[in-house]
């Protein structure tokens, strides 16, 4: 009896295994996505394996007690598989094949193949990953741009390339670097399949809490020779109302021999957003600025209607090159190269009653459980004096974002392979850089500058938010005219600068057991990782003569007058014409007044330097004894962290003046090790049914803000804020006991339940610190002080546990279903034993339901996924809440002939708002964001030969 290994893999997770006897193929594991591999001969068993060291090594020496029945075992796979080569055709047959990977996986986990992600209407990864179980997104933008895994934060969840880290930026200022990928950054039509494990093995990466995504691309040789994919595709915008172009393309050759092969794959896509929104800052205590004799404790500190527009242009590109000289050996160099040029410019009109003294005439307020607050309130302009604290009635608040984050991946893979073992080699390297410049054009209103707006004092504009939406109204004033509005440009533009690499090696060494007994293979390896992450803050020198000149208005800006906005966002009285920005014209007038980018300064509190070094290694074993298979194994991860950063001293000076004292580049280290075991059990009921067991110690490393070495404080009030290099990981023990029912062809019904026990919780919180500051202003001597420091810290504890239920099947007559929904409850426990706190990014709720209809040449789907409410932080000293969305999408498509296929898909066509709100605790719900992001339609024609 001989095994065969197909062909283009590089690693165990890559393994489809086919068995052979009495001349026919009696068992397939099918956990490769391609189907057109070239086998070579390998005679031993090679499945996928899993987690551990110590438990490997024990179970090298430990005899288990039970017998393989191995002719039971032949029978059940070879229901499972046939020799046929399977082609990968149409909606349904994909689905077909992620069950398969599910069936035969090795761990907990799901995957979405080329094929599902070309038939769903999703533009980039995470949007094509929300179909999964358990799989939540962001969509604050109209796109995904964060993936949360069973109910944990995006940062807790990792996301590599064909097993190993890839590197992403951002372009949003207000998004920090985190370990998390942005899923915006890189276009699904370059992605072969995506697979979600969701417990680990010992020879997967470690460092996700929640759950690890691999991004898996195409091998050359595993396609025939001169294949060619290509698309042509224009998106219609509803919001913007225009249309937008994409093209992609794949080709991919081969020797005659199939020893050698190229792939080359590219995607450019273009679209225009815009969207608008309102937004509401309540929250902050303004007692002093209510009309004397009044109770009220409470307004929002500012409210506002939000234009957003954006033009973005997404490149992908990879290059693979596939090397096959004999049997034994296989080497694969991949290349891929993506970036977002992602310019937007957004415009506020805020009204500012946090920076003002006139809040008049009070109609309208609620008893708050936080206090008595006002909804509805004048302010009559004459009356804001344009003082300091005084000195918003009304205006637009612009920032425009020139931006453009790159990122890039090469790495070498070599695996060789004998009938006594395989030994596997790769080392690479990634590296991104966000770029992000941001110019401030301000349009604010107040008594000090009325003038050159022609206004007399009179005005009175009204704020109200009752029926929880925004609404104003003026008397004497036209916000629509962009000559109301004296201007002012930021002097100095900031230009944000972020930088992300990391060099990579990994060895692995699989020993096949044929006389093992229940032990069919044992697996061992080491991984070196080298990562930086780096961060700066710079102002931009500026040409003085570009910049507002006294009496300019936002009229001399490129601008144009916007109407019909806020139909679905705010209340029947809001403002509905105002001035809209010109994007190219703001981005050619921004470039005018930084020539040449000349950096003038650098905030040095937002520098910093994280320097990490980690080595893993892990051993493991797998098994196999009659209807029970599995693997166990432990991984052991040793890490040095050095953090560099400046730190500030507030004194005061022999004049009595405060003063600024730094410290430059200062240095700190630290290291630690942890030991994560795993363990992976599957037990056949029978031939359809199927148990699985796992349990794993798993770790997430904090974000890069957060181990910063930052520290300032005041000498005088012996208070501080820092970050803090010392935090250790995020720990917890998760467990996932699940049955899974395969009742037909391509068809599943499964439950699994789940757990995860935190143990090393992260909090923000203030404590007293015995630390060494300078207790003698005028000498700089220092001493040791015990000074309140507001950082991150570990503590408290949290339990998150869920059930996760998925049914795929097809119906008749061409019809199919397939759903799953996800419960998730959460439970924290902060380091001063709090009970009841909120989980960031949990929703309770999460389901996804896709119905759909195809026969040879025609296909039709319509989906539905929710996402419920969850915590998404503090914001004004209040709990912020994401409220549930729901999104409906559908997709039609034809094949007109055999290589030219047309489809049409929509997405959100309901046109559900982005929603954010306080929590009920405080401010009863009130709503902090509401976006409108639109409905956008595809049209695409392919071809394939």
């Amino acid at each position: 009896m001989r095994y065969l290994i197909p062909s283009g893999l590089k690693n165990d997770s890559d393994v489809s295994l086919v068995r052979w006897g009495e001349g026919k193929l009696i068992s397939i594991n099918l956990i490769n996505e391609n189907t057109e591999n070239t086998m070579k001969s390998n005679n031993f068993r090679m499945n996928l394996l899993a987690h551990g060291v110590a438990l490997a090594l024990a179970g090298v020496t430990a005899p288990l007690a039970f017998a393989q029945d191995v002719e039971k075992q032949d029978k059940e796979k070879e229901k499972a598989a046939s020799l046929e080569e399977i082609q990968v055709v149409g909606f349904k047959a994909a689905l077909e094949k992620s069950v398969d990977n599910k069936r035969f996986a090795t761990m907990v986990m799901d995957s979405i193949s080329a094929e599902d992600i070309g038939k769903f209407p999703d533009k980039n990864i995470g949007d094509a990953l929300m179909r999964i179980p358990g799989v939540g997104i962001e969509r604050r933008f109209g796109e995904s741009d964060g993936v949360s895994i069973r109910g944990l934060d995006p940062a807790l969840s990792l996301t590599y390339l064909n097993g190993q880290t890839i590197s992403s930026a951002q372009w949003f200022e207000g998004y920090r670097p985190t370990r998390g990928f942005r899923s915006d950054m890189l276009a699904a039509e370059l992605v072969s399949s995506l697979e979600v494990y969701k417990s680990p093995r010992a020879d997967l990466p470690d460092g996700s809490v929640g759950g690890i995504i691999n991004i898996k691309t195409a091998r050359p040789l595993d396609l025939d020779a001169h294949t060619v994919r290509a698309s042509m595709e224009h998106q219609y915008t509803e919001n913007a109302e225009r249309w937008d172009p994409a093209y992609s393309g794949l080709y991919s050759w081969k020797t005659d021999d199939e020893k050698f092969g190229v792939l080359m794959t590219a995607s450019v896509q273009e679209r225009f957003t815009t969207y608008d929104a309102m937004e509401n800052y309540y929250g902050a205590g303004v007692s002093d600025k209510v009309e004397p004799g009044t109770d009220f404790t409470n307004a929002t500190w500012g409210a506002g209607h939000a234009i957003f527009q954006q033009e973005r242009e997404r490149q992908s590109y990879n290059l693979t090159a596939q090397y096959r000289p004999t049997e034994e050996l296989e080497i694969v160099a991949n290349y891929l190269d993506f970036e977002l040029s992602a310019d937007n410019v957004n415009s506020n009109y805020l009204v500012v009653p946090g920076r003002t003294d006139d809040i008049s005439n009070v109609t309208a307020s609620q008893q708050f459980p936080a206090g008595l607050g006002v909804l509805k309130h004048d302010s009559i302009l004459g009356n804001v004096s344009g003082e300091p604290g005084d000195d918003y009635w009304f205006g637009p608040d612009s920032f425009f974002r020139n931006t453009n984050p790159k990122a890039n991946v090469f790495d070498i893979d070599t695996t060789y392979t004998t009938d006594k073992f395989e030994l596997h080699a790769q080392i690479g390297r990634t590296e991104a850089t966000g770029n992000n410049i941001v110019y401030g054009y301000y349009g604010k209103i107040n008594a000090a500058n009325m003038a050159v707006a022609g206004l007399t004092g009179d005005e009175v504009l009204t704020l109200d938010l009752t029926g929880n939406k925004l609404g104003v109204d003026f008397q004497n004033f036209d916000p629509s005219d962009p000559g109301n509005y004296p201007l002012e440009i930021l002097n100095a533009p900031v230009n944000y600068v972020s930088d992300d690499e990391e060099t990579y090696a990994q060895f692995d060494l699989t020993l096949p057991i044929q006389d093992g007994g229940p032990l069919t293979s044992l697996k061992t390896g080491i991984k070196y990782q080298d990562h930086n992450n780096e961060y700066h803050k710079y102002s931009l020198s500026t040409d003085p003569n570009v910049l507002a000149q006294v009496g300019d208005t936002y009229a001399d800006l490129p601008v144009n007058t916007g109407c019909g906005l806020y139909e679905r966002t705010a209340k029947s009285n809001t403002l509905t014409c105002l001035p809209t920005l010109d994007l190219d014209g703001i981005r050619s007038l921004s470039d005018s007044l930084t020539p040449g980018k000349t950096r003038a300064g650098e905030d040095l509190a937002e520098f910093y330097e994280i320097q990490e070094n980690k080595l893993a290694l892990y051993a493991m074993a797998e098994f196999e004894m009659g209807p029970l298979s599995g693997n166990y194994g432990v991984r052991y991860v040793d890490y040095d962290l050095e953090s560099i950063a400046n730190q500030k001293a507030t004194v005061l000076d022999d004049m009595g003046e405060t003063v600024d004292v730094w410290d430059y580049a200062v240095p700190v280290k630290n290291d630690y090790a942890e030991f994560l075991p795993s363990l992976n059990i599957t037990y056949n009921l029978n031939d359809d049914l199927l148990l699985r067991y796992a349990a794993a110690r798993v770790m997430s490393l904090p974000n890069f803000q957060d181990l910063r070495n930052t520290f300032s404080y005041n000498s005088a009030t012996l208070t501080g804020s820092a970050g803090n290099p010392f935090l250790d990981p995020w720990l917890a023990n998760q467990y996932d006991l699940g049955v899974e029912w395969y009742f037909a062809e391509g068809a599943l019904a499964s439950a699994t339940y789940f757990r995860k026990d935190i143990d090393s919780f992260l909090f923000s919180d203030s404590k007293s610190e015995s630390l060494e500051i300078i207790v003698d202003e005028l000498t700089g001597e220092k001493g040791v002080r015990d000074v309140i420091v507001s950082r991150q810290r570990n503590g408290g504890k949290a339990k998150l546990q869920g059930v996760e239920l998925q049914i795929q099947s097809q119906l008749a007559y061409g019809f199919g279903v397939s759903a799953n929904y996800t419960f998730t409850d959460a439970e924290v426990t902060d380091d001063a034993g709090e009970e009841g706190l909120n989980l960031p990014g949990n929703s309770d709720n999460m389901w996804n339901v896709t119905t759909y209809w195809e026969n040879d040449r025609y296909s039709a789907r319509l989906m539905a996924n929710h996402r419920g409410e969850f915590f998404n932080g503090f914001r004004i000293g209040a709990a912020s809440e994401t409220e549930a969305f729901t999104s409906l999408d559908v997709a039609f498509s034809a094949e007109v002939t055999e290589n030219v296929t047309l489809s049409l898909q929509g997405v959100n066509l309901t046109g559900e708002l982005y929603r954010t709100k306080n929590s009920s605790d405080s401010w009863d719900g009130i709503f902090q964001l509401i976006n409108d992001g639109g409905t956008r339609w595809f049209v695409n024609a392919a071809v394939k030969f």
